[in-house]
C-alpha cells in the first residue's frame, strides 16, 4: 500500500514537471495556454478552431482546448467555427491560465456624438457623466464632433470684440479635450477664420480634425486630414472619412464635390470592416450620399441643425444627427445639451445590428 502510494506520488509530480517544462520550455518562455469556448449563455462548444501565431487546436466535448509553445506576450487569438471567424486580443502569460472565450464573438462599437455647439458647451457634469457611464458599460467608445464649434458672425458675439471670440474658441477646444473627444470635422464656421484666433485654437485640439474634401492653402488654418482609422480592443478596423462644406470666400480654402471625395476613398469600404462619414454638410447633403453610395454603413452628421431623435435608415446607411444650439447661434447657458449615441454589432467581423437615438441632457427651453 505504501509502495503503491509513492508511486502514485511519483507520477503526479512527474505530471506537474513536465506541464512545467512545457510552460517553459528549456527557459524560452513558451506558455501552456488552455481555456473553454462557450456560448454567450455559457453553454459548452465543440470543433471550434482555437488559433494563435500558427497552433491550433479544436475543442473537444465540454469545449476545452489545450495549445502549447505559445510564446507569451498579447496575442491574436481566432476562433473558426460554423457562423465564421471570430477574433480576440488577449495577454497571455503564465500566470493566466483557463481563459473563457464566447463564440460567434460579438464586438459592440459605440459612437456618441454632438454637433453644431457654437459656443454653447451646456450642462458639461451632467454630458460628462453620461459619456463616463458608456464608456465604462463598453469596450469600445468614441466620441465626435460634427463641426461648427465657433460662431463666426461678430454680430452674434456676446460683445463685438474678436478677444471674445479668440477667448471662447480656446474655451471650446480645452473643454473638448477635457471631456476626451476622439475626433471632430471642422465646419464653415471654423474655416471662416477671424484673423490667426481659429488656426490657434484648432491647433491646441487634442484630437484629429477630418475634412476630406477641403484643400487648406494658407497657414492660418491647420492641414486637415482626410480620414482616420478607428481599432476595436478585438482589431476590427473603422473609417472614418471627414466632409465639410464652405459657404464663404476666404483666402486660402477651397471645397471639392461631396460625391467625387466619396468615390475617391471608395477602397476604405473593402480595406476596412466599417466605412462611415464624419460630416458637416446638412441633413439633405447626408442623404443624397446614401443613396448614391450603398457600401456607406454610417453616417454622422452635422450642419443643418437637425434633431434625429432616432437615427433613420436611408439605402441601407444609417443616419444620425444630434440637434444645434438656439436660433442664430445663440450662447444660451440654460439650452439643452444634445448627446447623440449610435450602436454597432458585429458578430465574428460582420456587421449585424446598427441603431442610434439622442440624450437630451437638461430641458428643452422655449426662445420665442
Amino acid at each position: 500500500m505504501i509502495r503503491k502510494t509513492l508511486m502514485l506520488i511519483a507520477s503526479l509530480l512527474f505530471l506537474l514537471s513536465a506541464r512545467q517544462e512545457t510552460a517553459d520550455i528549456t527557459g524560452s518562455g513558451e506558455l501552456h495556454f488552455e481555456g473553454i469556448v462557450q456560448t454567450s449563455k455559457g453553454e459548452p462548444l465543440s470543433s471550434v478552431i482555437v488559433e494563435v501565431e500558427g497552433s491550433r487546436a479544436e475543442t473537444d466535448a465540454d469545449g476545452r482546448f489545450i495549445l502549447d509553445g505559445v510564446q507569451p506576450g498579447h496575442a491574436a487569438i481566432s476562433l473558426t467555427g460554423m457562423e465564421g471567424t471570430g477574433q480576440y486580443f488577449v495577454n497571455l502569460d503564465q500566470s493566466q491560465d483557463g481563459f473563457i472565450f464566447e463564440y460567434p464573438v460579438v464586438t459592440t462599437v459605440i459612437f456618441l456624438h454632438d454637433n453644431d455647439l457654437h459656443f454653447n458647451f451646456n450642462h458639461r457634469d451632467e454630458f460628462e457623466a453620461k459619456i463616463e457611464e458608456i464608456r465604462e458599460r463598453y469596450e469600445n467608445v468614441w466620441l465626435l464632433n460634427g463641426g461648427d464649434t465657433f460662431v463666426r458672425h461678430a454680430d452674434r458675439w456676446v460683445t463685438n470684440d474678436t478677444s471674445y471670440y479668440a477667448d471662447q474658441s480656446r474655451f471650446m477646444i480645452d473643454t473638448m479635450n477635457e471631456v476626451g473627444y476622439d475626433l471632430g470635422v471642422p465646419g464653415n464656421h471654423e474655416m471662416d477664420y477671424v484673423g490667426t484666433h481659429t488656426g490657434q485654437s484648432l491647433e491646441a485640439a487634442g484630437f484629429p480634425l477630418i475634412a476630406a474634401n477641403i484643400d487648406v492653402a494658407t497657414t492660418i488654418l491647420p492641414q486637415f486630414k482626410p480620414f482616420t482609422i478607428l481599432e476595436t480592443k478585438n482589431g476590427l478596423t473603422i473609417a472614418v472619412l471627414g466632409l465639410s462644406t464652405v459657404n464663404f470666400d476666404k483666402p486660402g480654402v477651397t471645397q471639392r464635390d461631396y460625391s467625387e471625395t466619396v468615390q475617391a476613398y471608395s477602397n476604405l469600404a473593402v480595406e476596412n470592416d466599417l466605412f462611415m462619414i464624419l460630416s458637416h454638410i446638412g441633413l439633405n447633403s447626408d442623404e443624397m450620399l446614401a443613396e448614391s453610395f450603398p457600401e456607406l454603413d454610417l453616417i454622422i452628421g452635422g450642419h443643418s441643425h437637425t434633431l434625429l431623435e432616432t437615427a433613420k435608415m436611408v439605402n441601407g446607411v444609417l443616419i444620425a444627427q444630434a440637434g444645434g444650439p438656439p436660433p442664430r447661434h445663440q450662447v444660451d447657458p440654460d439650452w439643452p445639451k444634445y448627446l447623440g449615441k449610435v450602436k454597432v454589432v458585429f458578430e465574428n467581423g460582420v456587421l449585424t445590428e446598427k441603431s442610434g437615438h439622442v440624450i437630451t441632457i437638461g430641458e428643452p427651453v422655449d426662445r420665442d
